[in-house]
């Protein structure tokens, strides 16, 4: 079984109690979706001579290299391997449902920003701190999970055989996939811990003590 993609330090899961998820705004569909929006059947590889736009929302254009970029962020969030991000990035349902997100997120995004919400001191800081995460977060990405280990069968079977009233009333294959992702992430903490470590042996971090938290 392929290695899962671990978003750990992750500003997705910062996202999840900043931002509106996008399948929970996807269940409200605004019924006056055809006075607001006009959709644009686009090809995933336009004419030279077609309009590259793949929606409208009022004098906003959301272009389809807008929208793939968009989408390839979507996908890189979810959690699931690189098997299943590549078939769920061939299932057109996906992308349908996801521009039906990504609409009602601009109707809403474009409300708080004619109400100034951009402007506010604590949000700039919100922003700042979610840019710092989400560099954080390709780079773990990239350093750590590439040398996470398959878990053997062997070694998940012995464990649950061995906490079999634990996992009771749960079914062998959800078992089974929590003990492969607890032992993954015991692997992925280990890896940043020895990552941090080494930071911090080659930086110079000095605390105030004068200052009182």
């Amino acid at each position: 079984m392929k290695k899962i993609l671990f978003v750990f330090v992750s500003i997705f899961l910062i996202m999840t109690g900043v931002f509106i998820d996008r399948y929970v705004i996807g269940a409200h569909t605004a019924e006056a979706d055809e006075d607001t929006v006009i959709l644009a059947q686009a090809e995933a590889r336009p004419s030279k001579n077609s309009n590259n736009w793949v929606v409208k929302i009022d004098n906003t254009e959301i272009t389809l290299d807008e929208f793939i970029r968009e989408f390839n962020v979507h996908v890189y969030s979810l959690p699931i391997d690189e098997s299943q991000k590549i078939k769920y990035e061939s299932n057109i349902n996906n992308k349908k449902k996801f521009l039906t997100n990504l609409i009602n997120e601009y109707l809403i995004y474009q409300k708080a920003l004619s109400e100034g919400l951009n402007k506010r001191k604590d949000v700039r800081d919100l922003i700042k701190a979610v840019e710092r995460r989400a560099i954080i977060q390709v780079y773990l990405n990239e350093k750590i999970e590439p040398k996470l280990k398959d878990i053997p069968d062997a070694q998940i079977e012995a464990i649950y055989n061995q906490n079999k009233k634990v996992f009771a009333g749960v079914d062998i294959d959800v078992a089974r996939q929590q003990i492969q992702m607890q032992l993954l992430q015991r692997q992925y903490n280990e890896y940043l811990n020895e990552l941090i470590d080494e930071l911090k042996g080659a930086a110079k971090v000095v605390k105030n003590e004068m200052i009182v938290l």
